[in-house]
């Protein structure tokens, strides 16, 4: 007998409607208990789309006495059903969502979202106050605290997105920036200081605070760097509260009946989704929610894998961020990080930063955390210290199309990433290295670019920049293989993709170059391909370059 399967719930943060109209839920419950007995104002960080709103609207859920009534239906198939906590479904629900706000009219915008919520909320637990909604929301959230506390309403308030907004509003203007968040009668710093005037009278009507978003720069600037909540963003029990871990994809392996592709499934997920983790001590790593949901959404409807497994909806508008890179027009140190990043390079740090203000990003360090914040780069323990690296392929190319964005800063810079692609695609089919030409050209061509692009280490970090930005190849730089390690390695990331490559990159500075020295790097490069050993499908590439330029490009049969 077919037994229907759950929907993959791609997309959708609605979880009473998840656990109610049969989608398939990863349970999460089971951290109710340890997010509970711990601080009670408390603030939970992720990068996007890594399944924080649906695990807030499960506590919401929970925690929401409006669904007393309605609590079996919701959780009788979670972990949590079986040991409830003490204040299961006692609290009144507070919410707000600051990926609401529209940045174009944002005080506006700010306002009239906590004013609707305020009213929601009113009408909601038929409470006998009045308030006027076109009135400053702070006054309301104060009458709101003071009537709550007269009439012993416990409130657990809830925000989500808290920096979607304020981020956006820093990368437009730092002006409108200073305006809503940091000057004197900022709105957005009102509305913390009076949340946290919620929190501190006797029998107070606040009794609990969670916080999602991405970083901690709102936060340290609405607070000066001081405030009662706690950020558990490392905390090592919470290490996958959101995300998924290898068990758990495995169960959906198991559940949707795809055991014989598990192999298929895992390899992907781990090239493509995996490698995040959030506390230093943690050895399993966990997947983004997002990205894997996308997949099996994808390949559960067509049998097959999906043909970009880049899920379109992780790609944020990154290119507003460029001026992180550039210092009086310039590329600064932070390029170094992403490129060292794309290279497959470790980079130490002796710890995350968890607070630093939005206008002290260029700071170098800050610049590690923030990318470390969004999802870029994910850490490992060495000893003392941490190292960074960044985490799959999906992060690859958008690291890619990050530098690619700082690159059109350019006067004169005229990469067609279309014309790059439709190179990239004659190599896969008929072995063609006119790509290779075409980004040589291209560092030749651009007198700007040269200026920086100068040096073994660019010239790769360039070519690794462009190569990634496709969906045809799977790129790794020095990839391990017969105690050798491949300078460039193009696998590709279907099996009816004919080609892949095997590249070696050598390079002679410009006052060094003879034709005897390019000969013999072209002899090392050859004895160096000669070792990988991967099979006819792999085309394998010399590349040398005397400074910027390219003066050698050759298969080697």
């Amino acid at each position: 007998m077919n037994i229907m399967k759950k929907k993959i719930p791609y997309g959708l943060t609605d979880f009473k409607r998840i656990q109610t109209e049969s989608w398939y839920y990863i349970d999460k419950t089971k951290f109710i208990p340890i997010i509970e007995d711990g601080a009670s104002f408390v603030t939970f960080l992720r990068p996007r789309r890594f399944g924080k709103s649906l695990t807030l609207n499960m506590l919401c859920a929970y925690y929401d006495s409006f669904f007393k009534d309605d609590y079996d239906a919701i959780f009788s198939e979670t972990e949590i059903f079986k040991n409830p906590t003490p204040l299961k479904n006692s609290f009144f629900i507070l919410k707000f969502d600051f990926s609401k706000i529209d940045i174009t009219d944002y005080e506006h915008s700010f306002r009239q979202h906590i004013n609707i919520q305020i009213k929601s909320f009113i009408e909601k637990y038929r409470l006998k106050l009045v308030v006027e909604y076109d009135a400053n929301p702070i006054d309301n959230l104060q009458k709101l605290f003071q009537y709550s506390l007269a009439n012993s309403l416990s409130i657990y308030l809830f925000i989500d997105e808290y920096d979607n907004f304020i981020t956006k509003l820093l990368v437009s203007s730092k002006t409108n920036y200073k305006n809503m968040v940091t000057s004197k009668d900022a709105i957005y710093k009102e509305f913390f200081t009076m949340l946290k005037a919620g929190t501190s009278d006797n029998d107070s009507a606040i009794k609990k605070i969670f916080i999602t978003g991405v970083s901690p720069l709102a936060l340290y600037d609405v607070t000066s760097g001081s405030n009662n909540i706690s950020n558990i963003t490392l905390d090592r029990d919470l290490n996958d509260l959101v995300g998924i871990t290898k068990n758990e994809l495995k169960e959906m392996i198991q559940y949707y009946g795809l055991d014989n592709k598990k192999e298929m499934i895992i390899e992907t997920c781990d090239e493509w989704y995996n490698s995040y983790r959030f506390n230093e001590d943690i050895e399993d790593t966990i997947y983004n929610s997002d990205m894997v949901l996308f997949y099996f959404n994808k390949l559960l409807k067509s049998g097959k894998e999906p043909r970009d497994l880049v899920d379109p909806n992780v790609r944020t508008d990154y290119s507003k961020l460029k001026y992180l890179l550039l210092s009086e027009k310039k590329l600064n140190g932070n390029f170094k990080f992403l490129n060292d990043l794309l290279e497959g390079n470790k980079i130490q740090l002796m710890g995350l930063k968890d607070s630093f203000s939005a206008f002290e990003l260029t700071n170098r360090d800050n610049f590690k955390s923030f990318m470390f914040s969004l999802g870029f780069c994910t850490m490992e323990k060495n000893l003392f210290r941490l190292n960074l690296k960044v985490p799959n392929q999906t992060i690859k190319k958008l690291l890619a199309e990050f530098i690619h964005y700082a690159y059109q800063d350019f006067e004169d810079y005229s990469m067609d990433v279309d014309t790059l692609n439709e190179h990239l695609a004659e190599m896969a089919i008929s072995k063609d290295l006119s790509v290779f030409h075409y980004i040589a050209d291209i560092i030749k061509s651009n007198s700007s670019l040269r200026d920086f692009i100068d040096g073994e280490n660019f010239i790769k970090a360039y070519f690794l920049a462009y190569l990634n930005l496709n969906n045809i190849y799977e790129i790794a730089s020095e990839k391990e293989s017969n105690k050798g390690f491949i300078n460039i390695f193009l696998n590709p990331s279907r099996d009816e993709i004919p080609f892949g490559a095997i590249i070696e990159l050598k390079y002679i500075k410009k006052g060094d170059y003879t034709e005897t020295l390019k000969n013999q790097r072209v002899k090392e490069a050859r004895k160096q391909l000669v070792q990988y050993d991967m099979g006819e499908r792999f085309v394998k590439v010399v590349l040398v370059f005397k400074g910027w330029e390219m003066v050698v490009c050759e298969r080697v049969e």
